[in-house]
């Protein structure tokens, strides 16, 4: 099996900066991967000024080039009732021009899922132009698509060559059964993973917990057997975000914890 590959996930530490400073901070805590909010659901999150600005962006890719450090992932786009998918297209552009491997699409709430495969169709083809497969994420928040099996069948029915499914540990572990629920699906369709840990035993409070994540061993997932069913080739995103040490413990310091647990378990 070829060595395991890493990827910085943006919600761990959207206080770095983006652009050409996360690229530097993922290549100082040993990641090979960086992936970025090129779309943003919501404003709590902050858009990487390399999507909009252009001397951010000449910046990143200067980053990436210098490092070696890749990028992997685009964040996030909600196929909502409310979205125009055209508005996709900076994001979209962005990640061709710096090289992105994948894009990631939820459907946060809407009712009409015949309007959310459509525009998801429509994403696809937007992101195939860039040469980017577009994965869908089913989290445990989510009023519409909340479970591996619902999303299985939507990526299906789209018949996109570039579809696939993102499994966040977290969200497969609250949501869908664990590693029962992972292997209802052919592992072909898995096209992004993200990692973290937790007590098999849920909380009362779930969306606490997603941004209180667990590092990697330090809960009671099986991450070797979530993993073993994945593709090998797949990088492994780290997504433990604790948002309670924000201001008080540094990003790279945070990165580098994760990225340590992580290889403790996978290297």
């Amino acid at each position: 099996m070829a060595a395991r590959r890493y990827s910085l996930e943006p919600l761990c530490v959207f206080d770095a900066g983006g652009g050409a400073d996360l690229v530097r901070l993922g290549a100082r805590t040993g990641y090979d991967f960086v992936s970025m909010f090129a779309h943003v659901p919501n404003s709590q999150l902050p858009l990487d000024p390399a999507v909009n600005d252009s001397t951010a962006r000449k910046e990143m890719k200067a980053a990436l080039a210098e490092t070696g450090v890749r990028l992997l992932n685009l964040e996030c786009f909600n196929l909502d009732a409310d979205c125009d998918p055209a508005s996709f297209a900076a994001a979209l552009e962005c990640g061709g021009d710096l090289g992105a491997a994948t894009a990631t699409a939820i459907v946060w709430e809407n009712p009409d899922l015949g309007d959310a495969l459509a525009k998801f169709q429509r994403l696809c083809d937007m992101a195939a132009e860039h040469g980017i497969k577009v994965n869908v994420e089913f989290f445990a928040a989510a009023r519409s698509l909340p479970t591996i099996v619902e999303v299985a069948e939507f990526v299906r029915g789209a018949g996109r060559t570039n579809a696939g499914i993102v499994i966040d540990v977290l969200h497969l572990m609250r949501t869908s059964g664990g590693l029962h629920g992972l292997r209802s699906i052919d592992p072909e369709w898995i096209g992004a993973i993200q990692l973290c840990d937790g007590m098999l035993e849920a909380p009362a409070d779930l969306g606490a917990e997603m941004v209180a994540r667990l590092l990697p061993g330090a809960g009671q997932f099986p991450l070797r057997d979530i993993v073993a069913y994945c593709p090998d080739d797949l990088p492994l995103g780290v997504e433990a975000a604790d948002f309670s040490q924000m201001g008080t413990v540094s990003p790279e310091a945070r990165a580098a914890a994760m990225r340590r647990a992580a290889g403790a378990i996978f290297d």
